[in-house]
Order: structure tokens, then sequence, then C-alpha cells
């Protein structure tokens, strides 16, 4: 277990909620933890320290965070310090995939009461530019989304964050599962841009939590059939374990057309993929997707890779093979908490394969970062 680092100058004396907010359901004790954040630096190193107890804006609340996912650009901007042309500049606090119970309330929130259980929106957008007006909010230039440099994220014990970004959740869900709501997120918004019909067939690029999650909502969605890849064997035990029957593994060694030929095999014989899911962000991944699919098919880039993938823009022309980009979620999480909550995905907690306290976030990195773990999800919590 790697050491935690404890700035013990904070942790004397923590404020706690005003005397006329009483608190039904949280306990007191909650406030005597320390506020134990993970993070990330330039240098590809991460580490755990304590912050402060956050301040309470007028429109914001304090939220104990009992549940968040590591997502895979975590693991990035770790070991490589950058997504895309987003990179880490100073040390920043990671942490997207979160839920957690309200502790403070702002002066101005009217719709949270203290002890409210929420999921918690990352993407805080300005509601002032174009973009947000017409209600794409997640292309807002001015976003501070949490956990992505240069802002701080929700990997802490506690946080405070916008009201206008908290969604309850109801008492039959447990934190886990509201703090999938993120990753859940990205794949309804890439379905709903998709439009797949009932009985449409589609094929899903990568069986990580994104592609998993993918496959959730295009099957509730009507999808059929399913055609399901990636590289590692664990990943598509747990892609049938979740009802998917067509899977394909991977070889590296295939050229493009060799993958998009074993692509459509295990489609089967009456049909070809008309929609394919790119979640990997893979430049060799995205080459082989675009093959696969029938003439005037579409690819839907969800996956994030390096700026300069080659695709096969000729050939896709000639095809009319259409692209189509999903970037984040918006208006999101109302509806798939309740797809969720009335079990319309089916089993989500089964993507969670490794759970880690707040005190050994370390762990859950490192864990996360090692392909010979077998894991898919892994969710740090706190009881």
């Amino acid at each position: 277990m790697s050491p935690v680092a404890l700035d013990q100058t904070n942790s004397a004396v923590k404020p706690l909620p005003a005397a006329t907010k009483t608190m039904p359901t949280v306990s007191r004790e909650v406030l005597t933890r320390p506020n134990l954040a993970l993070w990330v630096t330039k240098d590809h190193k991460i580490y755990q320290k304590e912050e402060p107890y956050p301040s309470c804006g007028p429109d914001d609340c304090v939220v104990h965070v009992k549940a968040t996912g590591i997502c895979g650009s975590e693991i990035h901007f770790w070991k490589s310090g950058r997504i895309g042309d987003c990179c880490v500049t100073h040390d920043i606090i990671l942490g997207h995939e979160s839920s957690g119970q309200i502790l403070e309330v702002g002066s101005n929130v009217q719709n949270f009461q203290i002890g409210d259980r929420v999921s918690i929106e990352p993407g805080v957008s300005c509601w002032e530019c174009d973009m947000c007006i017409r209600g794409r909010y997640n292309l807002c230039p001015k976003v501070k989304f949490s956990g992505t440099p240069p802002s701080d994220g929700t990997m802490r014990r506690f946080v405070a964050h916008p009201a206008r970004f908290l969604h309850k959740i109801p008492d039959t869900m447990s934190f886990a599962t509201a703090a999938l709501i993120e990753p859940l997120s990205v794949a309804y918004n890439a379905v709903r841009r998709a439009k797949p019909y009932l009985g449409q067939p589609i094929l899903i690029c990568g069986a990580g939590p994104i592609g998993l999650a993918t496959a959730l909502c295009a099957r509730a969605a009507g999808a059929s059939p399913i055609v399901i890849t990636d590289l590692e064997q664990n990943r598509l035990d747990q892609v049938r374990a979740m009802g998917f029957d067509r899977t394909l593994k991977i070889d590296l060694s295939w050229d493009r057309l060799t993958t998009a030929s074993k692509m459509r095999e295990v489609m089967g014989t009456d049909c070809l993929p008309q929609i394919a899911f790119e979640a990997t962000g893979a430049g060799s991944s995205i080459n082989s997707a675009c093959y696969a699919l029938e003439d005037g098919g579409t690819l839907l880039q969800i996956g994030c890779g390096k700026p300069d993938i080659e695709i096969p823009l000729m050939s896709m022309g000639f095809r009319e093979v259409n692209i189509v980009t999903s970037f984040r979620y918006q208006q999101s999480w109302p509806v798939v908490i309740r797809l969720v909550a009335e079990g319309v995905l089916g089993d989500v907690d089964a993507l969670i394969t490794h759970t880690f306290p707040v005190e050994r976030t370390i762990d859950a990195f490192e864990t996360c970062a090692d392909r010979s773990n077998l894991a898919i999800k892994v969710q740090i919590v706190d009881e």
C-alpha cells in the first residue's frame, strides 16, 4: 500500500453546518474525518493529501462523497499527462464519477436539504454563452469540468459543488450505482446521437466501462444484433455474462480489412453493422470499424485517442459512411437515473469489479492501471 501524506495543519477544525439546518440522516462523526484528496502531478505522479473542509457558496452544496469511479481518462492524465490537447500543467485533484450525501446547503439553494442523496454532474457550464443558451451546454467553452485541467475534481471526501449540477437519487439506489450515472450518461448521449432503431445491427468496439455502458443503452433502445469487440478475453467474458453473445477478441496482428471481415462474420450472414460505436480511441480500431460498416452506415466516435489519428476518409466518402462524434452529455442525469432505477438498462452494477476505501485511493489507481488485475470499473467508497 502506498503511503498517504496528510497535511496536519488542516485537520484541527472543520466548520459545522449551521445549527438551524438539522441533519436528520447525517452523522456528525463524518465531519471529524480528514478531507483526503487524490492529486496528479505534471510529472506523472499521484499522491493523497488532506484538504481543508470546503466552504459552501450561496449557490452550492457541500457533499460527502460516498462513491467515485476511476475513469480511463484519469489513468491517461496520470500516465501520459494529457488527453489530446488537454494537458496537466500543475497539480490537480482528479475525479468526476461521484455520488454522495449533502452536508451543507447554500443560502440561495431551495430544492435540496441536508441529508439528500445525490449524483454529481461534473461539468459546470456558464449558462451565458450561445452553446449553453441553445441547450448544448456540454460544448460550453467556459465549462469547468471536475478533475480535468485546470479544474479540481471530486476524488475527495468532501466537495462543494453548484446545486444546479446535483441530482437527487431514489432511496433504493446505492451510492455505488449513483456513481455510475456519469459513464452511463456518456453512453446515453452517444446512443441518443446515433438514434439506433428497433432491430438495427450495431458494432461496439471496446468492452471497457464506456463500451459496456453503450451496449446496455443500445440494447435498451432496441438495437439487435450487437457485436462487441475487445483485446482482452476477460472483458468479453464479462460481456457474455451481461447477456451479449456476439463477441470478437481482436488480434493486433490482423490488418484493418481482416479485422473488419471478422467483425462482419460475427454479426452473421443476414446483416452488416449499420452503426459502429467506437469506444477505444485507438486508430486501428477506428479504421477497422469504418471498413466493417455497411455502405451508408454511421461511425459514432466516443473514445478519446491521440490528436493525430488517421482515418480512411476517401474510402468512407466513396461509401457515404457518416462520422458522428459524441462529447460527454447534456440533459442526461434525470433520464439515466430513471432508466437505472426502473431497471431498463439491466444490471449496471455488473460493471463494478473492484472497490476500495478512500484511504486506499492510490491502491485503487494502481489496480485500475494494471491490466493483469482484470478491472473494468474500480470505485472508491467512503462508508
